[in-house]
């Protein structure tokens, strides 16, 4: 997968003439997405010559305001991106000039860079004050639209994602992800911060996998309730089959599987004994 900066304005080095692409804000990758993403394998299929593109916000806009803190960190997406076998991502860092495009601007930046072939759900809207819709797309591509998923009649989108991350459900989260819910931190003895700008986790104990320079490990984690200053490492992360300790500079690919607890006063802010049986447990469970 070949990655691109892009402003929305430039013409990107790009050889291949004919790119199928898909719209949306991608704050998330769910299920919801993936009907996104199959319409356009499909159509890659049947049209060998033309190549997969995604376009991914760095950050959501909402109401016209750029969004800091959202749900998953840039580098966690490519991960699914590249497994998903994307030909290229084209990352837009999000400002005011891109939230002011205009929706006739952005469907010359499309053309302009080769695509033909557009995917995206039936209320994709895009352009200052969203004043772009499918109906624009329309006249100047082909227009793949993705059916609508719902759970428990509710549409599965990056908003409902954001509410599960507060509430902590863990296993709804992975049920409704293309990938486990993930995060990447440097850790200090096994201690860290979580990311600023991500949306946290509910606190609580969580059974994890850690990778570790390519190495999985299995343990659990506590997010922490209890932080004076969000730069604090007051997270700890508790490793069952590990023997070294990690340099801090060491990245940490976090996949959160379950939930143990949650903690609510200051007593039940460490890991217990007990939350280290149940979560040996667990994989023990998984194992057979």
């Amino acid at each position: 997968m070949k990655i691109f900066n892009w402003n929305l304005k430039d013409k990107l080095p790009i050889e291949d003439k004919s790119l199928v692409i898909c719209l949306g804000a991608f704050e998330t990758l769910h299920l919801g997405h993936y009907e996104l993403f199959k319409n356009a394998f499909d159509y890659k299929k049947d049209h060998p010559e033309f190549k997969s593109a995604i376009l991914v916000f760095k950050n959501p806009i909402k109401a016209n305001n750029v969004i800091e803190k959202k749900a998953f960190q840039l580098k966690t997406r490519l991960y699914t991106l590249e497994a998903l076998k994307f030909d290229y991502t084209f990352i837009v860092e999000t400002n005011d000039e891109i939230k002011n495009i205009s929706a006739s601007n952005f469907v010359d930046a499309l053309k302009l860079n080769n695509i033909k072939t557009v995917s995206c759900g039936l209320d994709y809207c895009f352009g200052f004050n969203k004043t772009g819709d499918i109906d624009l797309l329309k006249k100047n591509f082909e227009v793949l639209i993705a059916s609508l998923k719902k759970v428990n009649k509710q549409k599965i989108s990056s908003t409902l994602i954001n509410e599960l991350i507060g509430e902590g459900n863990v296993d709804v989260i992975n049920k409704l992800l293309l990938e486990k819910y993930a995060l990447i931190v440097n850790a200090d003895h096994f201690k860290f911060a979580w990311p600023s700008k991500i949306n946290k986790l509910k606190p609580g104990i969580y059974v994890v996998n850690a990778v570790i320079k390519n190495i999985e490990y299995h343990g659990l984690c506590l997010v922490s309730k209890f932080n004076e200053n969000e730069l604090d490492l007051n997270n700890i992360l508790y490793l069952l089959d590990i023997e070294t300790i990690p340099s801090k500079y060491d990245e940490i690919f976090i996949e959160f599987l379950g939930t143990i607890r949650y903690i609510e006063i200051q007593k039940d802010n460490k890991i217990s004994n007990q939350d280290i049986d149940i979560a040996i447990g667990y994989f023990k469970t998984i194992q057979n």
